[in-house]
């Protein structure tokens, strides 16, 4: 299956920065956050941020090397490439979830945290953000490739924080926001499975259509 030829070429493509050097910055980096903040929690999100990384690394390779237009050669058609990305995105965020998870566990039972449930609460919002920024760059980095679209990439973070700021300068009262929350978590949390999967799926149609026009 081409999908499956696409996902391991593309981890072929990260192993050369799987290296001693980017595992020391991915341990010491969550450590140094932990410490400041005093929370292992921080490990999840530091995770997270080096998946979205490492997520583009096969754009960036890709092009660098020149063999992005070679795929099609292979008998990969576009949406099997972009389906495999895709795949590939959320194979790399379980994987630096797992590192985090260990780091979490770890660090909590050295510094004698409690482990509770905001282990868990913390892997679905990082699911949520992961997704976000993966539904917001691929289409990005189909269309314009590594180099043109990098610029960009980043600007979800930019725009949630400022969003983040916005919002707790004219909410001063969290209370009845928190109250409605948790009275209403289920219809939430389906509303929310529905519009990621909703932001996924225009995601994936408007990668595949970029990438289809995308001359090399």
């Amino acid at each position: 299956m081409n999908i499956n030829k696409q996902i391991k070429l593309d981890i072929i493509s990260i192993k050369p920065y799987l290296t001693i050097k980017n595992f020391a910055i991915m341990t010491f980096i969550p450590l140094f956050y932990m410490y400041i903040m005093d929370s292992p929690v921080i490990t999840l999100s530091m995770a997270m941020v080096f998946g979205i990384i490492f997520s583009s690394y096969p754009f960036l390779l890709g092009e660098n090397a020149g063999i992005d237009g070679l795929y099609r050669i292979f008998g990969i058609s576009s949406k099997e490439l972009v389906i495999a990305r895709y795949i590939m995105a959320y194979i790399i965020f379980i994987s630096v979830s797992i590192f985090g998870i260990i780091y979490y566990l770890f660090i909590a039972l050295v510094k004698d945290y409690p482990i509770g449930m905001d282990i868990f609460e913390m892997i679905g919002i990082n699911f949520l953000f992961f997704t976000l920024m993966i539904c917001f760059q691929y289409p990005i980095y189909f269309k314009y490739g590594y180099a043109k679209a990098r610029t960009f990439g980043f600007l979800p973070i930019l725009i949630i924080g400022i969003l983040g700021m916005v919002g707790g300068y004219f909410i001063k009262d969290s209370g009845p926001i928190i109250s409605f929350v948790e009275e209403n978590q289920k219809i939430l949390l389906i509303g929310l499975i529905i519009l990621v999967i909703l932001f996924l799926i225009i995601s994936i149609k408007l990668a595949i259509k970029f990438y289809k026009k995308r001359d090399f």
